[in-house]
């Protein structure tokens, strides 16, 4: 056999050939694994620093422009990056919409392996999508002025803590869209009273025929109080109707006539705290009236109005009722037992799966425990305080509580 035969027939480097040839496939397929594996941990960084930084821009956002948001927006985002992959992060966009805060982010990660085949780089990318402003509160204080609150410095420091617990709400609604959160003021004793202004409104009645002769005024003499309405419709939020005259609210003579007057939802928290240094305490006990305003406060309708409807999936609905007494008098002459009920009744209603009010009640010192405690939406919903300096830090729990539905729901 020729040179040339042998050549062609020899065989003894074909496995060293054959080695070389596989070589760098098998190489690039363990590559792979490794580096699909390194960029599979920066891009869970990436994420989770998306998630957070949008979680973080959601609660600032009422407040900022898109601008002002992207440029807290990356600082956040560079702080929640673990130090090994900070360098490796390209954009991160924030984009904020009426509805949400979106946020983007990119990065290349050099391959080890890869580029034995080609591959040098593995771009990778994480974003997030988080709500806000979506939640609104609508909340009614319902607070006691009769005349015990005068005493053991409850209607003093009652007015420290409605007012602290306002300049919460107000810190988080500062950062939220406008008028998401809304408070309303019931002052009450024995009757509650609304602007004078309203004399002429289709809701009022100058002539039940079942009030009190004590009790009946004319519009020209009237300043401005109601008394209860007719029985059943004074513990529920029955619109007013003048084809239905038990509907309406009985305009009455004032028993005492230093009440503040009625404060529908507003956002205009300075103008409530001034309402609120403005009560004094004067006259006996109607909680049922109270908790029955503070209730038409948070309805859309008559007499008060610019609440959103119950049942608003957007929407979440409190009261706060303090009181530091014993039910003692309403318009019907009732006794104790009856004005309860009457009381019981009126919680019911606000709590009620139509209506979905969330109720906090408050005991300063005295009043009807069970009464009190029945009434609220939960048993920890329910506080009986000893002493009235405890009333601050049971607002302030409140509102934290109420701020934390509202980001949370």
């Amino acid at each position: 056999m020729g040179i040339l035969s042998r050549f062609g027939t020899d065989e003894s480097g074909a496995t060293a050939t054959i080695f070389a040839v596989t070589l760098v496939p098998i190489l690039g397929l363990a590559g792979a694994a490794l580096d699909y594996s390194r960029a599979a941990s920066f891009r869970a960084a990436l994420q989770t620093a998306s998630d957070s930084t949008a979680l973080m821009l959601a609660h600032e956002a009422g407040g900022n422009t898109e601008a002002q948001l992207q440029a807290k927006g990356r600082a956040y985002f560079d702080g929640l990056m673990p130090p090994r992959y900070r360098a490796l992060v390209g954009d991160v966009a924030v984009r904020k919409t009426p509805r949400t805060v979106e946020v983007a982010a990119d990065g290349d990660m050099d391959a080890a392996i890869l580029p034995v085949i080609g591959i040098r780089t593995m771009p990778v990318a994480a974003g997030s999508t988080v709500q806000w402003g979506v939640r609104r509160i609508e909340l009614a204080l319902v607070l006691d002025n009769t005349g015990s609150m005068a005493s053991a410095g409850k209607l003093t420091e009652l007015k420290k803590a409605s007012k602290s617990l306002l300049d919460a709400l107000a810190a988080v609604a500062a950062k939220a869209e406008p008028g998401s959160i809304k408070v309303s003021l019931v002052p009450f004793a024995t009757q509650v009273m609304v602007p004078t202004s309203e004399k002429n409104a289709a809701w009022l009645d100058f002539g039940n025929a079942t009030l009190k002769t004590a009790l009946r005024t004319t519009k020209g003499a009237w300043t401005g109080c109601i008394s209860d309405r007719d029985d059943p419709y004074d513990t529920g939020d029955v619109a007013p109707s003048t084809s239905a005259p038990k509907t309406l609210y009985p305009a009455a003579k004032c028993q005492y006539g230093t009440l503040q007057t009625v404060r529908p939802l507003t956002d205009d928290f300075n103008g409530l705290k001034a309402s609120i240094d403005g009560m004094t305490a004067n006259g006996n006990t109607n909680i049922t009236i109270g908790i029955a305003h503070g209730l038409s406060t948070l309805s859309p309708g008559l007499p008060y109005g610019g609440a959103v409807a119950f049942g608003d999936k957007d929407t979440d609905k409190f009261m706060i009722v303090l009181t530091d007494g014993d039910n003692t008098e309403n318009r019907f002459g009732d006794s104790v037992a009856k004005m309860n009920q009457r009381t019981r009744a009126a919680c019911e209603t606000a709590k009620s799966t139509a209506n979905g009010v969330r109720l906090y009640t408050i005991r300063v010192i005295n009043g009807n425990a069970s009464l009190l405690r029945d009434c609220a939406s939960t048993t920890d919903m329910y506080y009986d305080v000893s002493n009235a300096a405890e009333l601050n830090p049971v607002f302030q729990k409140i509102a934290g509580e109420i701020a934390a539905i509202r980001l949370t729901h």
